[in-house]
Formats: structure tokens, C-alpha cells, sequence
């Protein structure tokens, strides 16, 4: 048995994901963002483009954070200018979240940051390739979610075996998790 080290999956897996969150960082630093703020702030231009109302217990659910960590995220948003909370007209008990028009541009500043990171990351490999990378992630995150007795999270974004069956994504709601 070899020692854990360049040659475990993990290990790379794990450069991978710090290499993502560098760059993700590195590019947004211009916008007085981190990228876990550009991770839900880009989940609330989402939803506020479809038209529905947010609330933070949304996005502690959405993105399985603690209720602290989701004040202080949006605590800072708010500060920064990119969102802005006020009384639900349902229930005055519960703030609903509303995303700025700077918060919307720096999303898509963002998300052109990902397409352009997501197109540099497999800028040498085929379709075939790109589509077979994508099934064997899939599987290693069920395979790990079932052991940990995790919900499967490759369910929640099911692939087709052929790449040109696939339907277009909407995922700008959705980036890599850079906590």
C-alpha cells in the first residue's frame, strides 16, 4: 500500500478544489467579495430572477450552513451594498432578502469567471472525455455520500450517460463550494 500523498485521488481532488477557490478569489478580489459571499450571492440573483421570495433559512437549507454563518454572510452582503433585507409582506416576523442591481452586474461577473475557469479546467480533453470526468465524479460523490449517510448529492443533478442528451444547465445560481 502506497502512503497518502501526489498520487491519491483526494489529494488531487483537494489541489483541484484549492487551485478553483484561488482563482475564484484572486478574480473577484476587484468586487470586495469572497467567494462563499459569491456562492449565495449568486443563489439570490438566481431566485430572484425567477421571481421568488428569499428568506435566510432558505439559503441555511440550500446550502446546509448554520444559521450564524448565513447572518454573518448576509450581515456583510448587506454592508457591501449587494442586498438589502425588509419585512415580509406575509409575515412581518420573517426578513425577506432582496438582491441590488450591483449584485446582480458582480454576478455575472462571477459567473463569466466560472465559464472561462470550467472551459480553462478541461481545455485539453474531448467531449467523450468531459462527459465520462463527469460520471466518475458522480459516482464518487455518491459513493461517498452513501457511506456517510449523506443524501445523495449526485441525485440532485443527474447526468445522462451520452453528453448529447444532456439538456443546458440554468447554473447561475451555482458555483463550486468555496468555504
Amino acid at each position: 500500500m502506497s502512503p497518502v500523498g501526489r498520487d491519491d485521488l483526494g489529494f488531487k481532488i483537494k489541489t483541484i478544489s484549492k487551485l478553483l477557490t484561488q482563482n475564484m478569489n484572486n478574480s473577484i478580489m476587484s468586487l470586495d467579495l469572497t467567494s462563499s459571499q459569491a456562492l449565495v450571492l449568486g443563489y439570490l440573483c438566481y431566485r430572484t430572477r425567477r421571481q421568488e421570495t428569499v428568506y435566510p433559512r432558505d439559503v441555511e437549507r440550500h446550502f446546509h450552513f448554520t444559521h450564524p454563518t448565513v447572518s454573518g454572510l448576509l450581515q456583510r452582503l448587506e454592508i457591501k451594498g449587494y442586498l438589502s433585507s425588509e419585512p415580509s409582506p406575509e409575515d412581518r416576523r420573517c426578513k425577506q432578502i432582496l438582491v441590488t442591481n450591483r449584485a446582480l452586474e458582480a454576478n455575472q461577473q462571477v459567473l463569466d469567471h466560472l465559464a472561462a475557469s470550467e472551459q480553462q479546467l478541461v481545455s485539453d480533453m474531448s467531449r467523450a472525455e468531459i462527459t465520462q470526468l463527469h460520471s466518475f465524479l458522480d459516482r464518487m460523490i455518491q459513493n461517498l455520500s452513501a457511506s456517510n449517510g449523506a443524501p445523495q448529492a449526485a441525485d440532485q443533478f443527474p447526468r445522462p450517460a451520452d453528453e448529447t442528451e444532456r439538456e443546458p444547465e440554468d447554473r447561475s445560481w451555482r458555483s463550486a463550494d468555496f468555504r
